[in-house]
């Protein structure tokens, strides 16, 4: 029984006080690298955005080489007459993702590219020779548009996470005119977002 005892006595282990310790740089780490992970999620959802309205840009001018006028955002709905107010998109894209414009008395239409998350607008004026573009990643903070007039692409920063969470409305891309820059015209989106600029 003393043997037994003298082992257990000679055996070491961590105190309280160096656990303690350890916990604490644990938790420093922690505060540290968990806002630097949410920047990081926050740059890639924007990313995410911007790599979607210029794919946008791309697909409308490749329509318009095809037909001589834009397209509208559509949901695969088929068109009747010329349309300039597109509607709502949200990734992932599908076949019924699309931009389509009602050519030649027939419906027209191209599969627009979106990915998970990202919301797209697509506008024309009312005889479909410009168009106007605007996404933004539902976990985003920004804005980014595009449009006819420029090769340029525009940003609508965000404050802070305040965006984060906020969907696209068809009201945040404002009208396509044939005539001026409409982004850097255009009002604020919300509260939270400056107005566009370029990149």
């Amino acid at each position: 029984m003393q043997n037994f005892m003298r082992k257990a006595a000679d055996q070491k282990g961590f105190t309280l006080v160096e656990l303690m310790i350890v916990v604490a740089i644990i938790g420093i780490l922690a505060a540290i690298a968990i806002p630097q992970f949410a920047a990081y999620r926050m740059r890639a959802f924007n990313s995410s955005a911007v790599s979607d309205v210029k794919n946008l840009s791309t697909t409308e001018q490749v329509f318009f080489n095809d037909n001589s006028m834009y397209g509208v955002s559509s949901t695969g709905a088929v068109l009747a007459a010329l349309t300039q107010a597109g509607g709502l998109l949200t990734g992932p894209g599908t076949a019924a993702t699309t931009i389509n414009q009602f050519v030649n008395a027939a419906d027209r239409s191209l599969a627009i590219p979106l990915g998970n998350g990202v919301s797209i607008v697509a506008n024309c004026d009312p005889t479909a020779q410009t168009f106007l573009g605007v996404s933004k990643h539902m976990s985003g903070s920004n804005y980014y548009g595009v449009e006819s007039d420029t090769t340029a692409t525009y940003v609508a920063t965000g404050t802070g996470n305040l965006n984060a969470g906020v969907t696209l409305a068809v009201a945040d891309a404002p009208a396509s005119t044939t005539a001026a820059t409409d982004l850097t015209a255009a009002a604020a989106i919300n509260a939270n977002t400056a107005q566009f600029v370029g990149m």
